[in-house]
C-alpha cells in the first residue's frame, strides 16, 4: 500500500514537473543572458542616437524592462525596415522603436500589449494654418504632402489621398526642411513627433494640426516563438499601465502629448 502511493506520488511530480518545465524550459529560451534590443537610430522622440547614446521614449522603456527582468540591455541600433528581419534572424530579442501595430508586420513578428494609442497627424506652416486647418486641404490638387518613406505616415498618403502629390523623404529632417522652403505643403507622420516638432520653441514657425488621420497603436515587438516572453512583456506593459509608468516616461518626451488626448483621459 505504501509502495503504491509512493509510486503514484512520483508519477504525479513527474507530471507536474514536466508540464510546469515546459513552461520554465520556454521562458529559458526566450530570455537570453542579456536583452539585445532594436531601435530605430532616428525617430525621435521615441528612439533616436544622440552624441553615440541611445535616448527616447523607448529607450527608456528598455532600460525600464530591463531592470524588471533583471537583464542589462544592449541597444542595436539599426533602420527601421531592418528591425524584424534582425529579429527573426535572431539578432535582436526585441523590437522597442516606435513601432505602429500592421497586418503586415503581424504577420512577421508577434506584437505586446499595446503602450500607446496615436495615429497620423500633419505639420504645416503656421503662416498656412488659417488656410490649411481643414483636414480636406490634405487632398486638394495644389497640395504637396511628405512623408518618410516606408512608415503608416506614407501608406495613408498612398493609400488615401488620391488627389494630391504625394513626395517621399529618407529622413524627418528632409522633409521639415522642404516643408520650411516652401517646397511641400504639409508633412504627415506619427502622432508623437509631430506633437515634438511643433512643441518645441526652436520651430515657432511650424503647427501641427492636431486632429488625427488615422489610428494607431504603439507596441513592441518579438518573436513569434516566444512566447513565454510575449505573456511576461504583457503583464508588464499592463501593469504599467495602471502604476502610472507609461504615462509618466510619455509626459517626459512629449510634455503637449494631452492637446489630441480624448477628452475622458
Amino acid at each position: 500500500m505504501r509502495v503504491s502511493m509512493k509510486r503514484s506520488l512520483v508519477t504525479l511530480m513527474v507530471g507536474a514537473l514536466t508540464m510546469g518545465g515546459c513552461s520554465l524550459l520556454s521562458s529559458k529560451q526566450d530570455i537570453a543572458s542579456e536583452l539585445r534590443v532594436g531601435v530605430n537610430d532616428g525617430y525621435p522622440p521615441l528612439s533616436f542616437v544622440e552624441d553615440g547614446v541611445v535616448r527616447g521614449i523607448e529607450a527608456d522603456f528598455a532600460q525600464m524592462l530591463g531592470e524588471q527582468l533583471g537583464k542589462p540591455v544592449r541597444f542595436v541600433p539599426m533602420q527601421i525596415d531592418d528591425l524584424i528581419p534582425a529579429l527573426n534572424d535572431n539578432r535582436i530579442d526585441i523590437i522597442m522603436a516606435g513601432m505602429s501595430v500592421t497586418e503586415s508586420r503581424a504577420e512577421q513578428a508577434a506584437f505586446v500589449e499595446p503602450y500607446a494609442r496615436v495615429g497620423q497627424m500633419a505639420l504645416v506652416r503656421e503662416v498656412d494654418y488659417l488656410k490649411l486647418r481643414n483636414p480636406a486641404a490634405l487632398n486638394w490638387p495644389t497640395s504637396h504632402v511628405g512623408v518618410k518613406k516606408g512608415t503608416t505616415g506614407a501608406k495613408f498618403a498612398h493609400d488615401t489621398l488620391r488627389t494630391a502629390k504625394i513626395v517621399e523623404f529618407a529622413e524627418v529632417d528632409q522633409a521639415i526642411a522642404a516643408l520650411r522652403a516652401g517646397e511641400i505643403t504639409f508633412f504627415v507622420h506619427d502622432a508623437p513627433t509631430i506633437w515634438r516638432i511643433a512643441g518645441t520653441p526652436l520651430n515657432p514657425d511650424l503647427i501641427g494640426l492636431y486632429q488625427p488621420l488615422t489610428e494607431e497603436y504603439l507596441a513592441w515587438a518579438i518573436r513569434k516563438d516566444a512566447t513565454a516572453l510575449r505573456e511576461r512583456l504583457n503583464d508588464i506593459v499592463i501593469e504599467w499601465k495602471k502604476n502610472g509608468k507609461i504615462k509618466a516616461v510619455l509626459d517626459r518626451w512629449v510634455p503637449v502629448r494631452k492637446v489630441a488626448a480624448d477628452p475622458g483621459e
